[in-house]
């Protein structure tokens, strides 16, 4: 490779002007996720031998939650037989029967395989989604806070139609929110249960939305208007907790099948975030689209990943036990985070929470903006996050880092990363900061 000399590459204010000059408009307007900033952070620091509560990124420590053996025994069965070629653009038959054969057994959903398109995780096939149904300046509503909605919306071009949701509902968009925005809208995301909440629509709560979506659809049918497509993410839907039942919008309005899409993943289910098999369930009519969109991106799940999950898929036995072990050891950790909130919230400390519905997340608010601790005042969300870090080595994120710009004292607790040991010395040092700042 040819050495490119120092002098021809631009630096400073030159460099500025230069990428001013080549990168495209959108290029320009890219943001990182601060999901990924705040981690980041987390990282060095213990790179640098910091001990840290790391409770950031959605994800699992595979020291913790491993990927289920008998999935990864069948995988490295599909690699070593040579299953490394090029798969459909939808995805491999067996696949697409298996997500339908398991939506069957669990939802009681009836879909044809051919409703389903298979992408490497879900972020594909939902940004296929978007591509194929929004133009820009189009509405795309949202609920915040939510996971990185507020990035997608801008590479679609769209209108931001932001649902400022409020802890009352925990979090979630409801009825009436969600049919204010629906007349300017194209498109509408829900997420349950929800990132970063760790709450969960109930069955009235997500009619009454669904019924909003089905009258306008029905208004602009009559009017020869695009309908309001509805995207349902359900990443998350096999980890509701305990006396919670799943809900989705085809078991409450069945109506609604012309324009619904569900969205859905191993990376949760499986914790296996790196596995990257995802999928979108959708109507017949519409589904091509969708197939050709992440055929021309090459947003393919690999063939031995596609089968290991089919074959998966197919062993209910196995996935409800290895299921019942990854909820036991996220329902413990989360167990431990509402036993010392509740605890320090009794005690008069400037905490609260909404008790977990699902996922791997806690809603926490840290009430201490307008304090001051050390000499420094505390005004903003970031102000309470650096704190809880270099004072207590907990690392949290703030609802900003999902869209709300409120500075509420709301964040979000993870505890995929986290093992119970750190996670006990975490509440510890926290416990010891709260209680120095006072009620």
């Amino acid at each position: 490779m040819p050495h490119v000399p120092a002098d021809f590459l631009p630096l400073g204010e030159a460099a500025r002007i230069e990428t001013q000059r080549a990168l495209s408009p959108l290029a320009l307007g890219l943001e990182d996720s601060m999901i990924r900033h705040v981690a980041a952070e987390v990282w060095a620091l213990q790179a640098e031998g910091q001990e840290v509560c790391n409770l950031t990124i959605g994800d699992f420590a595979p020291a913790e939650f491993p990927v289920p053996a008998a999935f990864l025994d069948r995988l490295e069965q599909e690699l070593r037989s040579g299953q490394t070629n090029y798969t459909p653009s939808d995805g491999i038959p067996e696949l697409r029967r298996a997500v339908v054969d398991l939506y069957r057994r669990e939802l009681g959903l009836e879909f044809a395989p051919e409703a389903v398109v298979i992408g490497g995780g879900a972020r594909p096939v939902m940004f296929a989604v978007f591509a194929c149904f929004l133009t820009a300046g189009d509405g795309f509503a949202y609920g915040v806070p939510s996971w990185n909605t507020q990035y997608y919306v801008y590479l679609m071009g769209c209108e931001h139609l932001a649902i400022r949701t409020q802890a009352a509902s925990r979090f979630l968009p409801t009825g009436a929110q969600v049919a204010e925005v629906l007349p300017r809208a194209r498109l509408l995301i829900l997420n349950s249960p929800l990132n970063p909440t760790g709450t969960a629509y109930r069955a009235e709560e997500l009619q009454a939305v669904c019924e909003a979506v089905l009258a306008e659809n029905r208004r602009r049918q009559s009017d020869g208007r695009p309908p309001v497509i509805l995207v349902y993410d359900m990443v998350y839907w096999t980890l509701t907790g305990p006396g919670q039942a799943h809900v989705h919008p085809l078991a409450l309005v069945p109506e609604l099948s012309p324009w619904t899409v569900y969205v859905d993943a191993i990376s949760k289910s499986l914790s296996a975030t790196g596995l990257r098999v995802g999928w979108a369930v959708a109507p017949l009519h519409l589904k091509p689209a969708l197939k050709f969109y992440v055929g021309h991106t090459g947003g393919f799940a690999p063939r031995a990943e596609q089968r290991a999950a089919a074959w998966y898929f197919g062993q209910p036995d196995i996935l409800l036990q290895d299921r019942a072990v990854l909820n036991r050891g996220i329902r413990e950790r989360l167990a431990m985070l509402v036993e010392a909130m509740s605890a320090w919230k009794a005690a008069g400390l400037p905490v609260d929470f909404i008790p977990p519905e699902g996922g791997i997340y806690l809603s926490t608010r840290f009430a201490l903006h307008g304090r001051t601790v050390d000499g420094v005042r505390l005004a903003t969300n970031e102000d309470v996050r650096r704190l809880l870090l270099q004072k207590a080595g907990v690392a949290v994120v703030p609802f900003q880092g999902f869209g709300l710009d409120e500075e509420s004292g709301w964040f979000r607790m993870s505890v995929g990363g986290v093992g119970r040991t750190s996670l006990q010395r975490g509440l510890e040092r926290l416990q010891a900061l709260l209680t120095s700042i006072g009620s």
